[in-house]
């Protein structure tokens, strides 16, 4: 029997789709101060590509403040069918769902001071979590997974500018790969960047 599980193990893994994983940690810093980091996953899964970010970090901002950040996207034959982003903090939790349903998107999004319940009726092939991963060179404009806002995609000398919910991020790339990224956020600016 002992002899046989190897073999059951290689026929499980040739019997299933090519799976291929790609995973890139990112250092998350307010005024160069590191607070966390950020771990990103995007896995080919079939016709389907799997987008994770996950993040850990703790910053002072009138107390202390923790934040677990979760996205999760997936797209299949290159277009977002279904996102959703979880954010847990000592302050309070808060949640995102898109999911397209025939010729829309369904989108339910709580954040912090912002709500969020309506349909887009266009379907995207570029979200945030796809910026972790693929320069935009030709994407025009994206969907905003934590806020469910289509948002505009502008080249600007050395780096990509979005604007979302009044906030804007820059993203910058060396060779085609994401370097770092800052974001504008409501409570403080922080600086995403690529570990070695």
């Amino acid at each position: 029997m002992k002899k046989i599980i190897p073999y059951i193990a290689v026929f499980i893994m040739l019997s299933h789709p090519a799976l291929s994983q790609d995973i890139v940690k990112y250092d998350v810093s307010i005024a160069g101060i590191s607070i966390g980091e950020m771990v990103a996953k995007r896995e080919n899964r079939g016709s389907d590509i799997h987008y994770e970010l996950k993040s850990n970090v703790s910053f002072w901002f009138f107390g202390k403040i923790n934040l677990d950040y979760l996205t999760n996207a997936i797209y299949k034959d290159r277009k977002l069918v279904k996102a959703n982003v979880v954010s847990k903090t000592n302050r309070g939790n808060f949640n995102s769902d898109i999911e397209w349903r025939n010729d829309h998107y369904r989108i339910k999004s709580t954040n912090y001071k912002y709500e969020l319940d309506t349909v887009v009726n266009r379907p995207f092939l570029y979200s945030a979590a796809v910026f972790y991963f693929e320069e935009p060179v030709r994407a025009k404009e994206f969907i905003a997974e934590a806020f469910g806002l289509p948002s505009p995609i502008k080249k600007v000398k050395d780096y990509y500018e979005v604007k979302v919910n009044g906030n804007t991020n820059r993203f910058y790339y060396v060779n085609g790969k994401l370097e770092k990224a800052v974001m504008e956020f409501p409570i403080k600016n922080y600086v995403i960047k690529r570990k070695e």
